[in-house]
């Protein structure tokens, strides 16, 4: 949770910057959603494991029943739970990414793969040519 957060702050405070000069928030709200999306089910685990803690030492109360209604409710079940925690990582990885502009740095590595190969194939193809004999 504390890594999140820090990402979420260095997000906001160091905004992403495009190509055009503008600045743009996305990476920070793709953050902050991804971390709400990952922190429901440890926090669900938490709710239920203090309740079930609870139960043991001091018996029944009147707080556990509302408590464990809402960590079992379907939405918060274990299929919908990993949708939510692999939804949570793809919006971390894209926020991330476009924090540090993966997409414009891999462009201009593969134009700049592009045009050594293709300066590296010119130089090829005039040294492979034959020289005219010298009279």
């Amino acid at each position: 949770m504390t890594i999140m957060t820090n990402c979420c702050q260095y997000f906001y405070n160091y905004p992403f910057r495009a190509p055009d000069g503008s600045y743009s928030r996305t990476p920070f709200y793709l953050m902050v959603c991804a971390t709400f999306l990952l922190l429901i089910s440890p926090l669900k685990n938490l709710a239920v494991n203090v309740c079930m803690a609870s139960f043991k030492q001091n018996g029944y109360d009147a707080t556990i029943g509302p408590v464990l209604d809402f960590a079992y409710m379907p939405v918060f079940g274990e299929r919908p739970t990993r949708v939510y925690t692999t939804l949570g990582y793809a919006l971390m990885m894209l926020g991330t990414a476009l924090q540090v502009d993966l997409g414009g740095k891999l462009h201009h590595t593969i134009r700049q793969a592009r045009s050594s190969k293709a300066t590296s194939a010119a130089a090829a193809a005039a040294a492979a040519s034959p020289s005219p004999e010298p009279l």
